[in-house]
């Protein structure tokens, strides 16, 4: 009888300490998230969820023990914030996010190669103000390689064209109607222009205003393939 009473109580305690979990973040792409030293910015992006009917203001805190000394990252929700290695990080001196009711946030890390390989892990940890022991950590591994495959525009049909561009370049081909991100990144391996995806096997994107200079233009498929061709600019 004793027992019973005893194995009550535990019952009764665990159900009033243990918490189920209430946001949870699914990803757009598994770890390792690869790409190639002058082939621009990668990015791991995902959707944070909220499993009830609390709104949460949400903070993080990260760790960048295994990054490497080459690379740099940002974390973005509806805000971005570039993410510093060293000691003395305070979540609370950046905006909390406020995830709404059953609700979503976006939310991606990203990484600007600068030209450099290797490989760099973002460890974050994700809490809500409110319940700061529910906590939900994540890795995000970037494997930065020659080795890793970027096609050239040619070999998938697309071609980029005047070479060189003065105020514009036009693309052609019918993979362009699958590019999810385009791109023009600087030989330093920086982003320097976003255009919209095209929705036609034609495209005009605008050059004007960008300095001369070698760039690459980068184009991220739906499936998650990397495409990339060389732009020079001169006026």
């Amino acid at each position: 009888m004793k027992t019973q009473v005893l194995a009550l109580i535990l019952g009764i305690a665990f159900s009033v300490t243990a918490q189920s979990q209430t946001f949870t973040i699914d990803w757009a792409k598994p770890n390792p998230i690869k790409g190639t030293p002058d082939g621009g910015t990668v990015k791991r992006d995902g959707t944070v969820r909220n499993l009830n009917e609390t709104p949460k203001e949400l903070y993080f805190s990260y760790d960048l023990t295994d990054m490497s000394i080459d690379h740099t990252a940002q974390l973005c929700m509806n805000l971005c914030w570039a993410l510093f290695p060293g000691p003395g990080d305070d979540p609370f001196e950046r905006e909390g996010q406020i995830l709404t009711a059953n609700g979503t946030l976006p939310i991606y890390v990203d990484l600007s190669p600068r030209g450099a390989e290797g490989a760099s892990t973002v460890r974050v940890v994700l809490f809500d103000k409110t319940v700061q022991a529910e906590r939900l950590s994540f890795d995000v591994v970037f494997q930065i390689s020659p080795s890793s495959s970027v096609v050239d525009a040619q070999t998938v049909g697309v071609t980029v064209s005047p070479l060189p561009a003065v105020d514009q370049l036009t693309l052609r081909g019918d993979a362009i109607t699958s590019v999810s991100t385009l791109g023009l990144y600087d030989a330093s391996g920086s982003l320097v222009r976003s255009f919209a995806t095209p929705s036609s096997s034609i495209a005009t994107l605008p050059t004007s205003g960008l300095a001369n200079g070698t760039y690459r233009l980068v184009m991220r498929t739906a499936s998650g393939d990397v495409v990339g061709a060389p732009v020079v600019i001169t006026r």
